[in-house]
């Protein structure tokens, strides 16, 4: 007799033995840890790209803000009673990369002839007018300074110096304009130890064609030392 009941009762699970163990059930916290875990991945990925993102805008920004760093070239020139109406561009040198005449003095360095230390100490290009006198190209302004090396007083003498082109034109000072660029007389008085600044204008069609100037002491001009003009 099969175990039972002893009172004749059917045996535990029916008559057809006890039940099949039933499925275990997943718990919904694993579904909740792997959903957080995912993310937080998908959160520390993000964070990796806008990191990326906004330090290649930020470089990109600094590389390319920059301010302009253009020339530091003066343009006052000079300013005495009829100076010109019209300032241009003033510079040591017509701004070539390298001086044409490395051989020859330029500017602000000083050279002695005749008894007379000359320095070139400025140029002003592209003045359209001055003291209402107009140029046929455009006027170019050269600045010297001059002085006596002897115990006698000396005349320069403004309207005897020139500008040379590359191709050895000689270009006289414009009489007119620099008589009235600064209202000093054609010829100065100098004294030893005392230099004193003048001005010449020329006219010329093309400032970038100067290659050098001729300095004279002569009443009529001759026996010229050159200067470089170009660097």
């Amino acid at each position: 007799m099969p175990p039972g009941d002893p009172y004749g009762g059917p045996p535990p699970g029916g008559p057809y033995g006890p039940p099949p163990p039933g499925k275990k059930k997943t718990s919904p916290w694993l579904w909740v840890g792997l959903g957080c875990g995912g993310l937080f991945v998908i959160g520390v990925v993000l964070v990796v790209l806008l990191v990326f993102v906004f330090g290649n805008t930020d470089r990109n920004e600094g590389d390319g803000g920059g301010g302009d760093t253009g020339g530091t070239s003066d343009g006052g020139g000079n300013s005495g009673g009829g100076g010109s109406s019209a300032a241009g561009d003033t510079s040591t040198g017509l701004g070539n990369a390298e001086r044409s005449n490395p051989d020859l003095p330029g500017f602000n360095e000083p050279v002695e002839h005749e008894d007379i230390r000359y320095t070139v100490t400025d140029i002003e290009t592209g003045v359209t007018d001055v003291a209402g006198i107009t140029p046929s190209g455009q006027f170019v302004v050269v600045t010297l300074e001059v002085e006596s090396l002897d115990s006698l007083a000396f005349f320069f003498w403004r309207d005897e110096q020139h500008l040379y082109t590359y191709s050895g034109e000689a270009i006289e000072e414009h009489y007119e304009a620099t008589g009235s660029y600064d209202g000093e007389p054609m010829s100065v008085d100098l004294e030893v130890g005392e230099p004193v600044e003048v001005s010449i204008v020329f006219d010329v069609d093309d400032p970038s064609e100067i290659s050098t100037m001729g300095l004279s002491g002569e009443t009529y001009g001759g026996n010229e030392v050159e200067v470089d003009m170009t660097g």
